[in-house]
Protein backbone atom coordinates (compact mmCIF):
# COMPACT_ATOMS: atom_id res chain seq x y z
CA UNK A 1 0.00 0.00 0.00
CA UNK A 2 1.53 3.45 -0.56
CA UNK A 3 2.88 6.50 -1.84
CA UNK A 4 4.39 9.87 -2.56
CA UNK A 5 5.12 11.71 -5.77
CA UNK A 6 4.98 15.35 -6.73
CA UNK A 7 4.29 14.81 -10.40
CA UNK A 8 0.92 13.11 -10.34
CA UNK A 9 -2.31 13.94 -12.06
CA UNK A 10 -5.12 13.73 -9.52
CA UNK A 11 -8.74 13.65 -10.61
CA UNK A 12 -11.55 14.30 -8.09
CA UNK A 13 -13.50 11.22 -7.09
CA UNK A 14 -16.53 10.61 -9.21
CA UNK A 15 -19.94 10.83 -7.61
CA UNK A 16 -21.88 9.20 -10.41
CA UNK A 17 -21.16 6.66 -13.09
CA UNK A 18 -20.35 8.67 -16.22
CA UNK A 19 -20.69 7.57 -19.79
CA UNK A 20 -17.43 5.95 -20.80
CA UNK A 21 -16.20 5.35 -24.32
CA UNK A 22 -13.84 2.76 -25.71
CA UNK A 23 -11.06 5.36 -25.69
CA UNK A 24 -11.12 5.95 -21.93
CA UNK A 25 -9.55 3.89 -19.14
CA UNK A 26 -10.59 4.52 -15.54
CA UNK A 27 -8.16 3.47 -12.84
CA UNK A 28 -8.73 3.41 -9.06
CA UNK A 29 -5.38 3.54 -7.29
CA UNK A 30 -3.60 4.44 -4.07
CA UNK A 31 -2.75 8.13 -3.79
CA UNK A 32 0.50 9.25 -5.42
CA UNK A 33 1.27 5.83 -6.83
CA UNK A 34 1.72 6.17 -10.57
CA UNK A 35 4.13 8.51 -12.38
CA UNK A 36 2.65 11.01 -14.80
CA UNK A 37 5.03 10.00 -17.59
CA UNK A 38 3.84 6.40 -17.38
CA UNK A 39 0.23 7.46 -17.81
CA UNK A 40 1.09 9.81 -20.65
CA UNK A 41 3.12 7.12 -22.40
CA UNK A 42 0.10 4.81 -22.49
CA UNK A 43 -2.24 7.60 -23.61
CA UNK A 44 0.05 8.50 -26.49
CA UNK A 45 0.62 4.90 -27.57
CA UNK A 46 -3.03 3.84 -27.49
CA UNK A 47 -4.58 7.24 -28.34
CA UNK A 48 -6.77 7.04 -25.25
CA UNK A 49 -7.47 8.99 -22.07
CA UNK A 50 -6.58 7.61 -18.63
CA UNK A 51 -8.70 8.91 -15.75
CA UNK A 52 -7.13 8.27 -12.36
CA UNK A 53 -9.05 8.37 -9.08
CA UNK A 54 -7.29 7.72 -5.78
CA UNK A 55 -7.80 6.51 -2.22
CA UNK A 56 -5.77 6.33 1.00
CA UNK A 57 -7.85 3.93 3.06
CA UNK A 58 -8.51 0.41 1.68
CA UNK A 59 -11.65 0.02 3.78
CA UNK A 60 -13.08 3.16 2.17
CA UNK A 61 -12.05 1.84 -1.25
CA UNK A 62 -13.92 -1.43 -0.68
CA UNK A 63 -16.98 0.48 0.50
CA UNK A 64 -16.96 2.65 -2.61
CA UNK A 65 -16.72 -0.36 -4.91
CA UNK A 66 -19.55 -2.10 -3.07
CA UNK A 67 -21.70 1.03 -3.32
CA UNK A 68 -21.60 0.95 -7.12
CA UNK A 69 -18.10 2.18 -7.82
CA UNK A 70 -17.27 -1.17 -9.41
CA UNK A 71 -19.19 -0.02 -12.49
CA UNK A 72 -17.20 3.23 -12.74
CA UNK A 73 -13.71 1.77 -13.03
CA UNK A 74 -11.90 -0.69 -15.26
CA UNK A 75 -8.85 -1.35 -13.14
CA UNK A 76 -8.14 -1.26 -9.42
CA UNK A 77 -4.77 -1.44 -7.63
CA UNK A 78 -5.14 -3.03 -4.20
CA UNK A 79 -3.21 -4.64 -1.36
CA UNK A 80 -2.32 -8.31 -1.67
CA UNK A 81 -4.49 -9.51 1.22
CA UNK A 82 -7.63 -8.03 -0.37
CA UNK A 83 -7.41 -9.94 -3.66
CA UNK A 84 -9.05 -13.08 -2.26
CA UNK A 85 -11.87 -11.08 -0.71
CA UNK A 86 -12.59 -9.24 -3.97
CA UNK A 87 -12.41 -12.47 -5.97
CA UNK A 88 -14.84 -14.30 -3.66
CA UNK A 89 -17.32 -11.46 -3.96
CA UNK A 90 -17.03 -11.47 -7.73
CA UNK A 91 -15.80 -7.89 -7.79
CA UNK A 92 -12.77 -8.69 -9.95
CA UNK A 93 -12.39 -10.91 -13.00
CA UNK A 94 -10.51 -14.15 -13.37
CA UNK A 95 -7.85 -12.93 -15.77
CA UNK A 96 -7.63 -13.98 -19.41
CA UNK A 97 -3.85 -14.40 -19.48
CA UNK A 98 -3.75 -14.66 -23.26
CA UNK A 99 -4.33 -10.90 -23.20
CA UNK A 100 -1.30 -10.27 -20.96
CA UNK A 101 1.70 -11.82 -22.76
CA UNK A 102 4.10 -9.77 -20.65
CA UNK A 103 3.16 -11.85 -17.60
CA UNK A 104 6.27 -13.78 -18.63
CA UNK A 105 8.31 -10.80 -17.39
CA UNK A 106 7.27 -11.30 -13.74
CA UNK A 107 9.84 -12.73 -11.37
CA UNK A 108 8.99 -16.26 -10.11
CA UNK A 109 8.05 -15.13 -6.60
CA UNK A 110 5.56 -12.66 -8.07
CA UNK A 111 4.16 -14.90 -10.80
CA UNK A 112 2.75 -17.35 -8.25
CA UNK A 113 2.06 -15.34 -5.08
CA UNK A 114 0.58 -17.06 -2.04
CA UNK A 115 -2.34 -14.62 -1.88
CA UNK A 116 -3.32 -15.37 -5.50
CA UNK A 117 -1.80 -18.65 -6.75
CA UNK A 118 -0.77 -18.52 -10.43
CA UNK A 119 -1.91 -14.89 -10.57
CA UNK A 120 -5.45 -16.05 -11.27
CA UNK A 121 -7.13 -12.75 -10.46
CA UNK A 122 -4.32 -10.20 -10.19
CA UNK A 123 -0.90 -9.06 -11.38
CA UNK A 124 1.69 -7.68 -8.98
CA UNK A 125 2.35 -3.99 -9.60
CA UNK A 126 4.88 -3.00 -6.91
CA UNK A 127 6.20 -4.24 -3.59
CA UNK A 128 7.62 -2.67 -0.47
CA UNK A 129 7.85 -2.79 3.30
CA UNK A 130 6.18 -1.10 6.25
CA UNK A 131 8.25 0.30 9.08
CA UNK A 132 8.94 3.55 10.91
CA UNK A 133 9.92 6.89 9.39
CA UNK A 134 11.38 9.54 11.68
CA UNK A 135 13.26 12.82 11.86
CA UNK A 136 16.54 12.12 13.62
CA UNK A 137 16.73 15.74 14.80
CA UNK A 138 13.33 15.50 16.51
CA UNK A 139 13.46 12.14 18.29
CA UNK A 140 14.72 11.83 21.87
CA UNK A 141 16.16 8.34 21.64
CA UNK A 142 16.75 5.36 19.36
CA UNK A 143 14.05 4.37 16.87
CA UNK A 144 14.62 0.64 16.48
CA UNK A 145 11.49 -0.96 17.92
CA UNK A 146 7.71 -0.75 17.68
CA UNK A 147 8.02 0.12 21.39
CA UNK A 148 8.32 3.80 20.42
CA UNK A 149 4.58 3.57 19.73
CA UNK A 150 3.40 1.02 22.26
CA UNK A 151 5.55 1.53 25.38
CA UNK A 152 5.16 4.99 26.93
CA UNK A 153 8.50 4.58 28.69
CA UNK A 154 10.23 4.23 25.32
CA UNK A 155 8.47 7.04 23.49
CA UNK A 156 10.88 9.24 21.55
CA UNK A 157 8.50 12.01 20.54
CA UNK A 158 5.19 12.78 18.86
CA UNK A 159 3.95 10.09 16.50
CA UNK A 160 1.27 9.19 13.98
CA UNK A 161 -0.50 5.87 13.51
CA UNK A 162 -1.44 4.47 10.10
CA UNK A 163 -5.02 4.45 8.81
CA UNK A 164 -4.62 1.01 7.20
CA UNK A 165 -6.06 -1.54 9.62
CA UNK A 166 -4.02 -4.63 8.75
CA UNK A 167 -0.72 -2.78 8.71
CA UNK A 168 -1.28 -0.93 11.99
CA UNK A 169 -2.62 -4.00 13.77
CA UNK A 170 0.26 -5.96 12.27
CA UNK A 171 2.73 -3.57 13.89
CA UNK A 172 1.12 -4.19 17.29
CA UNK A 173 1.17 -7.95 16.70
CA UNK A 174 4.87 -7.91 15.84
CA UNK A 175 5.57 -5.85 18.97
CA UNK A 176 3.90 -8.65 20.95
CA UNK A 177 6.05 -11.25 19.19
CA UNK A 178 3.13 -12.59 17.18
CA UNK A 179 2.54 -13.15 13.48
CA UNK A 180 0.82 -10.30 11.64
CA UNK A 181 -1.81 -12.89 10.69
CA UNK A 182 -2.62 -14.09 14.21
CA UNK A 183 -6.36 -14.45 14.88
CA UNK A 184 -6.17 -15.70 18.48
CA UNK A 185 -8.91 -13.78 20.37
CA UNK A 186 -6.75 -13.31 23.48
CA UNK A 187 -3.91 -11.85 21.42
CA UNK A 188 -6.24 -9.56 19.51
CA UNK A 189 -7.64 -8.32 22.80
CA UNK A 190 -4.11 -7.31 23.83
CA UNK A 191 -3.66 -5.61 20.45
CA UNK A 192 -6.83 -3.62 21.05
CA UNK A 193 -5.52 -2.38 24.38
CA UNK A 194 -2.17 -1.40 22.87
CA UNK A 195 -3.79 0.51 20.02
CA UNK A 196 -6.31 2.34 22.20
CA UNK A 197 -3.50 3.49 24.47
CA UNK A 198 -1.25 4.42 21.53
CA UNK A 199 -4.08 6.35 19.90
CA UNK A 200 -4.61 8.32 23.10
CA UNK A 201 -0.94 9.33 23.19
CA UNK A 202 -0.53 9.90 19.46
CA UNK A 203 -1.37 12.72 17.07
CA UNK A 204 -3.97 10.46 15.52
CA UNK A 205 -4.17 8.44 12.31
CA UNK A 206 -2.89 9.38 8.87
CA UNK A 207 -2.66 7.83 5.43
CA UNK A 208 0.78 6.72 4.28
CA UNK A 209 1.44 9.79 2.14
CA UNK A 210 0.23 12.28 4.72
CA UNK A 211 2.09 10.58 7.58
CA UNK A 212 5.43 10.92 5.85
CA UNK A 213 4.71 14.49 4.86
CA UNK A 214 3.94 15.31 8.49
CA UNK A 215 7.30 13.89 9.55
CA UNK A 216 9.11 15.60 6.69
CA UNK A 217 7.56 18.92 7.73
CA UNK A 218 8.46 18.43 11.39
CA UNK A 219 4.88 18.18 12.62
CA UNK A 220 5.53 14.67 13.97
CA UNK A 221 8.75 12.98 15.00
CA UNK A 222 7.78 9.41 14.05
CA UNK A 223 5.16 7.69 11.91
CA UNK A 224 4.28 4.24 10.65
CA UNK A 225 5.16 4.43 6.97
CA UNK A 226 5.68 2.66 3.68
CA UNK A 227 9.19 2.32 2.33
CA UNK A 228 8.71 4.24 -0.92
CA UNK A 229 7.15 7.23 0.82
CA UNK A 230 10.06 7.28 3.24
CA UNK A 231 12.61 6.94 0.44
CA UNK A 232 11.28 10.02 -1.35
CA UNK A 233 11.20 12.03 1.87
CA UNK A 234 14.80 11.01 2.60
CA UNK A 235 15.78 12.46 -0.77
CA UNK A 236 14.30 15.79 0.31
CA UNK A 237 15.75 15.91 3.82
CA UNK A 238 18.76 13.93 5.01
CA UNK A 239 17.43 14.05 8.57
CA UNK A 240 14.54 11.77 7.58
CA UNK A 241 15.31 8.09 8.25
CA UNK A 242 13.46 4.79 7.78
CA UNK A 243 13.85 1.58 9.74
CA UNK A 244 12.32 -1.86 9.97
CA UNK A 245 11.90 -2.38 13.74
CA UNK A 246 13.84 -5.16 15.44
CA UNK A 247 10.64 -7.19 15.90
CA UNK A 248 10.08 -7.19 12.14
CA UNK A 249 7.33 -5.83 9.93
CA UNK A 250 5.46 -6.53 6.74
CA UNK A 251 6.53 -6.99 3.17
CA UNK A 252 3.60 -6.31 0.92
CA UNK A 253 2.63 -6.21 -2.71
CA UNK A 254 0.04 -4.14 -4.49
CA UNK A 255 -1.65 -5.76 -7.44
CA UNK A 256 -3.60 -4.83 -10.54
CA UNK A 257 -7.05 -6.35 -10.99
CA UNK A 258 -9.74 -5.91 -13.64
CA UNK A 259 -13.19 -5.16 -12.27
CA UNK A 260 -15.92 -7.60 -13.27
CA UNK A 261 -18.23 -4.77 -14.33
CA UNK A 262 -15.48 -2.86 -16.10
CA UNK A 263 -16.84 -0.69 -18.93
CA UNK A 264 -13.58 -1.22 -20.84
CA UNK A 265 -11.86 -4.44 -19.78
CA UNK A 266 -9.94 -4.78 -23.05
CA UNK A 267 -8.16 -1.50 -22.43
CA UNK A 268 -7.46 -2.56 -18.83
CA UNK A 269 -5.69 -5.67 -20.12
CA UNK A 270 -3.59 -3.52 -22.46
CA UNK A 271 -2.61 -1.25 -19.57
CA UNK A 272 -1.54 -4.18 -17.39
CA UNK A 273 0.53 -5.56 -20.25
CA UNK A 274 2.10 -2.12 -20.77
CA UNK A 275 3.09 -1.83 -17.09
CA UNK A 276 4.93 -5.17 -17.34
CA UNK A 277 7.27 -3.95 -20.07
CA UNK A 278 10.75 -3.68 -18.46
CA UNK A 279 11.26 -0.06 -19.53
CA UNK A 280 7.86 0.98 -18.19
CA UNK A 281 8.31 -1.04 -14.98
CA UNK A 282 11.59 0.82 -14.43
CA UNK A 283 9.84 4.16 -15.00
CA UNK A 284 7.27 3.26 -12.35
CA UNK A 285 9.83 2.26 -9.74
CA UNK A 286 12.09 5.23 -10.47
CA UNK A 287 9.09 7.53 -10.13
CA UNK A 288 7.59 6.29 -6.90
CA UNK A 289 10.42 4.51 -5.09
CA UNK A 290 9.05 1.00 -4.65
CA UNK A 291 10.31 -2.42 -5.66
CA UNK A 292 9.62 -3.81 -9.11
CA UNK A 293 8.31 -7.35 -9.74
CA UNK A 294 10.00 -7.32 -13.18
CA UNK A 295 13.63 -8.52 -12.91
CA UNK A 296 14.55 -7.23 -16.38
CA UNK A 297 13.76 -3.70 -15.16
CA UNK A 298 16.36 -3.76 -12.38
CA UNK A 299 19.37 -2.62 -14.47
CA UNK A 300 17.39 0.54 -15.33
CA UNK A 301 16.35 1.32 -11.73
CA UNK A 302 18.33 4.05 -10.00
CA UNK A 303 17.76 2.81 -6.44
CA UNK A 304 18.36 -0.90 -7.09
CA UNK A 305 21.14 -0.94 -4.46
CA UNK A 306 19.28 1.12 -1.87
CA UNK A 307 18.44 -1.01 1.21
CA UNK A 308 15.31 1.04 1.94
CA UNK A 309 13.78 -0.18 -1.33
CA UNK A 310 15.53 -3.55 -1.66
CA UNK A 311 16.35 -4.61 1.93
CA UNK A 312 19.15 -7.11 2.55
CA UNK A 313 18.40 -10.77 3.21
CA UNK A 314 18.79 -10.48 6.99
CA UNK A 315 16.08 -7.79 7.08
CA UNK A 316 13.77 -9.66 4.70
CA UNK A 317 13.90 -12.65 7.05
CA UNK A 318 12.07 -10.51 9.63
CA UNK A 319 9.26 -9.59 7.24
CA UNK A 320 5.87 -11.24 6.74
CA UNK A 321 3.21 -10.99 4.07
CA UNK A 322 -0.32 -10.14 5.20
CA UNK A 323 -2.51 -13.16 4.51
CA UNK A 324 -6.08 -13.24 3.25
CA UNK A 325 -7.90 -14.08 6.50
CA UNK A 326 -11.25 -14.96 4.95
CA UNK A 327 -14.02 -14.95 7.58
CA UNK A 328 -11.43 -14.44 10.34
CA UNK A 329 -11.11 -10.86 9.11
CA UNK A 330 -14.25 -10.09 11.09
CA UNK A 331 -12.25 -10.38 14.31
CA UNK A 332 -9.80 -7.72 13.05
CA UNK A 333 -12.67 -5.49 11.93
CA UNK A 334 -14.26 -5.68 15.37
CA UNK A 335 -11.03 -4.69 17.12
CA UNK A 336 -10.39 -1.87 14.67
CA UNK A 337 -13.90 -0.50 14.98
CA UNK A 338 -13.53 -0.29 18.75
CA UNK A 339 -10.10 1.35 18.49
CA UNK A 340 -11.39 4.00 16.09
CA UNK A 341 -14.41 4.65 18.30
CA UNK A 342 -12.43 5.21 21.49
Amino acid sequence: MKKWLALLVLVPLLTACPKQGASELRVYNWSDYMPEEVIKGFEEREKVKVVLDTYDDPEAMISKLEAGGDTEYDLVIVSDYLIGQLARKGTILELDKSKIPNLANLGPEFANPAFDPESKHSVVYQWGTTGLVYREDLVKGPVDSWAVLFDPAKSVGSFLLLTEMREQMGAALRYLGESVNTTDPAVLERVKGLLIDAKRRSQGFAGGTDAVQQVLGGNAAVAVAYSGDAFRAMEENEKVKYVIPAEGGTRWTDSLAVLSKSPNAELAYKFINYLLEPEVAAQVSNGIGYGTPVPAALPMIEAKDNPVIYPPAEVQQKLEFLADLGPDLDAFNAVWAEVKAR
